[in-house]
């Protein structure tokens, strides 16, 4: 199985959600940490203002829906887990979406054992690596620093889902 990351895979929520709280809070983060915030936005319009990062859901409707999942990371259920859904839903991504609870691990929920993850975050990769899985670097910009500024140094990279024809 293919396990792919949301947030800053698919669309550019990330950029999206801190531009938003910068200028609402009157501050300059760089990643927002304030789970109230989060939990409280609009997840329908965050989706709706990001951008789709390298045609990734047109590549997505293209491959084996049978053969990917998207496993996201939601801090809510009722509020970014069903928008993630149904965003994907209405731009045709068919494949299963796996909704992950911010405060445990992707492996907590799926065996990554043998099997793939594309993700933007290190933390992520080493986990799913230190399961037995197979972890792919999302690298939107090519500067092999992922979004909280971590450097990969051990992992396979890409800027596209293009690298998913080859699985």
């Amino acid at each position: 199985m293919i396990y792919i990351d949301f947030d800053d895979v698919i669309l550019n929520t990330t950029e999206v959600l801190v531009n938003t709280y910068n200028l609402e809070h009157n501050t300059k983060v760089d990643y927002v940490t304030d789970e109230n915030f989060m939990i409280n936005y609009d997840y329908n319009k965050l989706l709706n203002d990001s951008d789709s990062i390298n045609n990734s859901i047109e590549i997505l409707k293209r491959l084996n829906q049978n053969k990917i999942s998207i496993l996201t990371k939601i801090l809510s259920l009722d509020n970014e887990g069903i928008a993630k859904v149904k965003y994907l839903r209405s731009n045709g991504v068919k494949c299963n979406v796996i909704l992950v609870p911010e405060h445990i691990k992707k492996t907590d929920v799926v065996d990554a054992k043998g099997n793939v993850l594309i993700d933007d975050l290190i933390s992520n990769l080493d986990d799913w690596s230190n399961n037995g899985g197979i972890s792919i670097f999302f690298d939107r910009y090519g500067t092999n620093i992922d979004t909280l500024g971590v450097k990969n140094t051990k992992y396979k990279s890409t800027n596209s889902l293009e690298i998913l024809n080859k699985y």
